[in-house]
């Protein structure tokens, strides 16, 4: 009789658990080969936290609740650990600039039951997708073009070439939409404007360029934007500070 009864008492525990409602974000992303960190933001449901939040298809979701993303797996577990109702940070990166807000986390079920209320809410619920599948000469042409924006970059300071950069970014720019031409491209702005991140020891740099135009934004560890540096001129490239010139130098 012990043995029915703690057998009935763990089946109940299971059957709360499971009735316990989970949070909801609102996304589908995924991991793209061009990212360096973060994830891609491929859908949002237009009655989500998410969608609130001014979060879009196409953004880079670059952390969540305090935590910097790496992969897919890591968001899943955030959102796993998350309670209903829980206002979390979210910090991410929209057309090439960065944005930080705080949102407050749905229920699942709720979400499911405006989802279905909703002809526009074609999205259901938060999906962490498999990076896409990438041509393998396409995946090395875009490497080989990072590699030589990472060369220039390293050598900011001397023999920088702003148009050789803006170059390799366009560059960049047509072979994602080689990789994924039915999407809306990965990390693309408007206008040309290209975003390509890097991850260093002390942080994220992200390289912005648009119209030929070149800006450097530098995050630290924690996320916190430091620095947004033009390198069009040589004089701006002069004025880059010596803790910046030293992370470009371990850039690989």
């Amino acid at each position: 009789m012990k043995q029915i009864l703690c057998a009935v008492a763990a089946l109940l525990s299971m059957a709360a658990a499971a009735e316990k409602p989970r949070a909801m974000f609102g996304v589908v992303a995924e991991e793209a080969a061009a990212l360096q960190s973060g994830v891609l933001v491929r859908a949002v449901n237009p009655e989500s936290p998410a969608y609130q939040g001014g979060l879009r298809e196409g953004d880079v979701l670059l952390a969540f609740n305090g935590q910097l993303l790496s992969s897919r797996a890591q968001l899943r577990g955030l959102l796993d650990a998350a309670e209903p109702g829980q206002q979390v940070e979210i910090s991410f990166l929209q057309n090439g600039r960065q944005r930080r807000v705080s949102v407050k986390l749905a229920a699942r079920s709720a979400m499911r039951k405006r989802a279905a209320a909703s002809a526009d809410a074609a999205v259901g619920g938060d999906r962490v997708l498999r990076p896409l599948v990438v041509n393998p000469a396409i995946r090395e042409a875009m490497a080989k073009r990072r590699r030589e924006i990472v060369r220039q970059l390293r050598q900011v300071s001397e023999h920088f070439e702003p148009s050789e950069v803006s170059d390799h970014l366009q560059a960049i720019r047509h072979l994602a939409r080689d990789a994924n031409p039915n999407g809306r491209g990965w990390m693309l702005g408007e206008a040309g404007e290209v975003t390509l991140q890097f991850k260093s020891e002390g942080g994220v740099m992200v390289l912005h360029g648009a119209s030929n135009k070149l800006t450097l934004s530098v995050y630290d560890a924690a996320g916190e934007l430091k620095y947004t540096l033009p390198l069009n001129t040589a004089e701006e490239r002069a004025a880059v500070p010596q803790e910046v010139r030293e992370r470009l130098k371990r850039l690989r």
